[in-house]
């Protein structure tokens, strides 16, 4: 289930439709089968939506969430996983897990804010959200920051702060004495300009890995929707103009068209614009040869230091199904391990506006000059 899916069915709980209880991992150490953003609702009837990883350690979560549906009251729960226990599941990862479980009961407030969470992630965007520990008279203690609103407790202090300290570039959960602070994050926007074999396959590949795919091309036989029905959006483009591509500063950007002289102008275009990633399908002679091009355009040298050529993983991939998988790999490398600008919210989560223009990973697509 996904997490706009599973924060919609929070809200339609909080609009009156029953009680569950939400569990997130808030703090995960060591090597454990879950993510680390990952959540399960429990209804009251023992229904589920999401998981925390299954086996043991999410039944164990279950009785929690089931006795925090009773009571109305969250809990935070600490689980291990060490080698004698793993071993009598017959796993081989240990280590450790807290899990914060709050109620999810019918409540005005709970159920606006839980609805505009689902929103903002289901169109791909990014809030905050802030939830006390301890709820003394069993009210909600949330407070929620997007881009264009908060919703919740704001003259809640603590909620506040929490949220003042929280870096916007991260995407992991803060779990502190008072409360937990996290980020909802909408699936990742990757941009593929060309949909020839090797984009095609890009789409397709970016797709399953969870990613939002608009992929474009000059040729409309060629960025055709019912050929890449993976695709979120499919655009008829002229490389010299992409403005209909609308790249975003959270955006990650492919360049894998037919010709030298169509990257190298696409290149030029969205540079300057300093999206997340920026990679180009080819050779290090032909990075360094459009770097070169880009320098007599009158680019700037910061945007083009971040080109990425060649684009993928070093995995000696030769086909273009085996090239999308080593490109798809350093999007998911550079999204896991690089902290990102993301999107300035408002005054309280101000900060780390250029976080994103920190070092990229530099890998080789073999098979392509």
């Amino acid at each position: 289930m996904s997490l706009a899916a599973l924060l919609h069915e929070c809200a339609r709980l909080a609009a009156g439709g029953g009680v569950g209880a939400l569990a997130s991992v808030v703090r995960r150490r060591g090597s454990l089968p879950m993510s680390a953003t990952a959540k399960l609702l429990v209804t009251a009837a023992g229904a589920r939506h999401g998981t925390i990883g299954g086996g043991c350690l999410e039944a164990e979560v279950m009785e929690h969430a089931l006795d925090v549906c009773a009571r109305r009251t969250p809990v935070c729960t600490h689980h291990s996983l060490n080698a004698e226990l793993a071993g009598d599941y017959g796993l081989t990862c240990g280590g450790t897990a807290d899990v914060f479980i709050e109620p999810v009961v019918p409540d005005a407030m709970l159920a606006a804010l839980y609805a505009e969470a689902a929103a903002v992630v289901a169109r791909g965007d990014r809030a905050v959200l802030a939830t006390a520990r301890c709820w003394p008279d069993g009210t909600p203690r949330k407070l929620l920051v997007t881009a264009q609103r908060r919703l919740g407790l704001d003259a809640d202090a603590l909620l506040r702060d929490a949220l003042g300290g929280y870096d916007p570039a991260r995407e992991t959960p803060w779990f502190g004495d008072e409360v937990v602070v996290e980020a909802l994050v909408g699936a990742p926007r990757v941009v593929v300009f060309g949909a020839g074999h090797v984009g095609a396959r890009i789409c397709e590949a970016a797709a399953f890995a969870g990613w939002r795919v608009t992929i474009l091309d000059d040729r409309a036989e060629f960025a055709d929707a019912q050929r890449l029905p993976w695709a979120e959006q499919v655009l008829v483009c002229d490389f010299g103009d992409i403005r209909a591509a609308a790249v975003a500063p959270a955006d990650y950007v492919v360049i894998c068209t037919r010709g030298h002289q169509h990257d190298a102008l696409i290149a030029a275009q969205v540079a300057p614009l300093f999206p997340r990633f920026l990679g180009m399908l080819g050779s290090r002679r032909k990075g360094a040869l459009t770097a070169q091009a880009l320098r007599g355009w009158g680019v700037d040298e910061l945007a083009i230091g971040r080109i990425t050529c060649p684009v993928g993983m070093d995995v000696g991939a030769d086909t273009p199904a085996e090239i999308a998988v080593s490109v798809v790999a350093q999007l998911i490398e550079h999204r896991r391990r690089t902290a990102d600008g993301g999107l300035a919210l408002d005054g309280a989560l101000q900060g780390a506006d250029d976080a994103r223009k920190g070092s990229e990973a530099v890998g080789e697509s073999a098979g392509l000059a």
